[in-house]
């Protein structure tokens, strides 16, 4: 699996976090405002993950999310692939060719996700919200980059739980990836979060 994928698919989902509103309406505006508080509310999250690619390939690990700015995803083997944010950068390593490739989080989709706070209601992301008894799906795209795909969150909705994001890139490809076993608010020491230069 090539690292840009990877970190694209995981940056994308943060796309939809701060999105442009272009529909209206009560029940859109309260569907934002309270997945915006459920964020909120989320200091630190963790649990598993499953990623399907465009092509059928099947990928898991772990994930560690600690707001404001620190991620870290651990892939399983035979993915040699290690994601970690710091709160200024994001680090995608090769354990296997042991090599790291560095991007500031300023300038990834992944910073309005992991900031302080989050808003969907003053965003410019968003462009629908659809709802179901059982689940609340958000679509999104970048709006500086209309053509280059979209992004849809999956939220259980009761009680509210982010449980799964599709990517679509420019190609209509898709990229989902699925939580599971997901645990709210646990303490996760500052070292998972350190981006060590490869040796």
């Amino acid at each position: 699996m090539k690292r840009r994928s990877v970190l694209g698919g995981l940056a994308a989902a943060a796309i939809l976090m701060l999105a442009p509103v272009t529909a209206a309406g009560q029940s859109f505006q309260a569907d934002l405002t309270r997945i915006s508080n459920y964020l909120n509310g989320i200091s630190t999250l963790s649990g598993d993950f499953v990623q399907i690619g465009p092509d059928g390939d099947l990928s898991e690990g772990t994930f560690m999310i600690r707001r404001p700015g620190r991620m870290r995803f651990e892939y399983a083997s035979p993915n040699p692939t290690l994601i970690i944010a710091d709160g200024f950068w994001v680090g995608v390593y090769d354990t296997i060719d042991n090599t790291l490739d560095r991007f500031p989080l300023s300038e990834t989709p992944l910073d309005l996700l992991l900031r302080d706070r989050v808003n969907l209601r003053s965003e410019k992301a968003v462009r629908a919200v659809d709802r179901s008894e059982r689940q609340l799906r958000v679509v999104a795209v970048d709006p500086d980059a209309p053509d280059q795909g979209s992004i849809t969150l999956i939220f259980n909705n009761n009680p509210l739980e982010l449980v799964q994001w599709v990517v679509t890139d420019a190609q209509g490809l898709n990229t989902t990836v699925a939580l599971n076993n997901t645990r709210r608010n646990v303490t996760l020491p500052g070292e998972l979060f350190f981006i060590e230069d490869p040796e």
